[in-house]
């Protein structure tokens, strides 16, 4: 049967494909485990350069393949190829080195792992379904061989921090002694460079940066742990000692002399009054200059793009100062013990939050009121008082009390470094070891910030 020219015809029975199905990353994490575990097991041989390459690449190869990354065998040969040529290179310019390892040698070793990178980059991205323009192939290799080289950079630097690859000293170098690097090391570096290089790699293919991320955090993470000794042996070996303090704290103790030879007397409820001053002062004083602040750092509302941008930039830089700084400042300037500075840090800590909070929220207000008051001949702060404050109302209301919780937390603190309240006396009793007394502060604390919370949600229930 013929058919006129332009129609359709249906498929023949059989003949149809159904497209793959996509990717889920998911289920690439057990995958990633796995090379990583091969990584480090060819670490094991990681004096032997081109054994501990082979094996790499191998892996590496055998990884996109299974995965369905690539499936030429051309490609999948270039990257069996790579890892030995990479292993070399960077075996050999730490093996004739005449100076320490420090961050230059890194970079010249890491050189090694670009090309790897490069060529891991090069046979994903040519093997993306459907093919990509060559600006973005280039990309997309570059930046995989980037994160090849900075994993290998990230694995000396933390082996020399860490201990598995000693800081010699150049008079030590130059009289012939000679440091081996060790089987840890190579351990390591295949861990990171796994994790780092072919999560990045996997990311680009997928345009999902979960798995880059989520190793990026997990191999951060354990060499801060390693850096800073952290342990988990001291953890458990301290219990026993926390169990005989944890004795010191109860009963806790209610009442004791003020000096000596003074009576015993209760002198907690005075000071957490004050810490209670402090932080009322400062979330209402903060939250109310905040206001302006925060619709002129907003798009939406600021009346100007140099305004925008001044309050922008204000506001970020009062955000990245700590509230300790603010009170340690103010402590100095009007007197140390003093509630009055204690209220001048809340101030600025409140005013930090409630702009960014606010701001942001602002942003995403319905803009057609705005336009209808401007339309109306509204000028631009009646404007931003009728159209876009009552579109804010409940969540700035809901932001002030939220504030307000963490200004008792923070004036407690605050008093520990001389700003007045509560804190004072709890630092000053625990400079005696009074540890029974902490602990009636303490629960004095817990329980007035519970009360304060539920309060809170409560009201912000109601309004919200």
């Amino acid at each position: 049967m013929t058919t006129s020219q332009g129609s359709l015809t249906p498929p023949a029975m059989g003949t149809s494909e159904r497209p793959e199905p996509p990717i889920q990353v998911a289920g690439l994490v057990l995958p990633l485990l796995a090379a990583i575990a091969a990584y480090t097991l060819a670490g094991l041989l990681g004096s032997q350069a081109i054994l501990w390459g082979l094996l790499i690449g191998a892996v590496t190869a055998g990884f996109v393949w299974w995965r369905n990354f690539v499936q030429e065998i051309p490609w999948l040969v270039a990257i069996v190829v790579a890892g030995p040529i990479a292993t070399s290179l960077f075996s050999s310019v730490l093996r004739s080195r005449t100076t320490v390892i420090e961050k230059g040698l890194s970079s010249r070793a890491s050189l090694s792992w670009l090309l790897f990178g490069l060529v891991v980059g090069l046979a994903m991205s040519q093997a993306s379904r459907p093919r990509l323009p060559g600006i973005a192939i280039a990309a997309r290799s570059m930046a995989t061989a980037l994160a090849f080289g900075l994993s290998s950079f990230l694995a000396l630097q933390a082996g020399t921090s860490i201990g598995y690859i000693e800081a010699l000293r150049g008079r030590e170098i130059d009289g012939g002694a000679i440091q081996f690097l060790t089987t840890g090391f190579y351990v390591q570096a295949g861990a990171i460079l796994l994790a780092l290089g072919l999560a990045a790699a996997v990311a680009l293919r997928l345009r999902n940066g979960v798995l880059f991320a989520g190793a990026s955090a997990v191999v951060m993470t354990l060499v801060a742990v390693n850096q800073i000794n952290f342990s988990v042996k001291e953890i458990l070996s301290s219990f026993t000692r926390l169990g005989a303090l944890a004795g010191e704290f109860w009963p806790p103790d209610w009442a004791w002399p003020k000096t000596i030879g003074q009576p015993e007397a209760v002198h907690i409820f005075e000071p957490f009054i004050e810490t209670l001053q402090i932080a009322v002062i400062g979330a209402t004083l903060g939250c109310i200059i905040a206001v302006p602040l925060a619709f002129s750092a907003s798009r939406a509302t600021a009346p100007n793009y140099p305004t925008y941008w001044f309050s922008k930039a204000f506001m970020n830089v009062f955000r990245t100062i700590p509230d300790l700084f603010w009170g340690i400042l103010f402590a100095t300037a009007v007197g140390f013990g003093s509630p009055f500075a204690g209220a001048l840090a809340m101030i600025m800590f409140s005013l930090s939050i409630m702009a960014k909070l606010l701001s942001e929220t602002v942003d995403s207000i319905d803009v057609g009121p705005l336009e209808a008051a401007k339309s109306a001949g509204a000028r631009h702060w009646q404007m931003v008082q009728y159209a876009a404050y009552p579109q804010v109302a409940p969540n700035y209301v809901a932001y002030a009390l939220y504030i307000f919780e963490l200004n008792i937390r923070a004036s407690v603190v605050l008093g520990i470094v001389g700003a007045g309240g509560i804190g004072r006396l709890l630092d000053e009793r625990r400079n005696f070891f009074q540890w029974d007394q902490v602990m009636a502060i303490v629960m004095v604390i817990f329980v007035a910030v519970i009360l304060i919370e539920i309060f809170s949600i409560w009201v912000r229930k109601k309004i919200v």
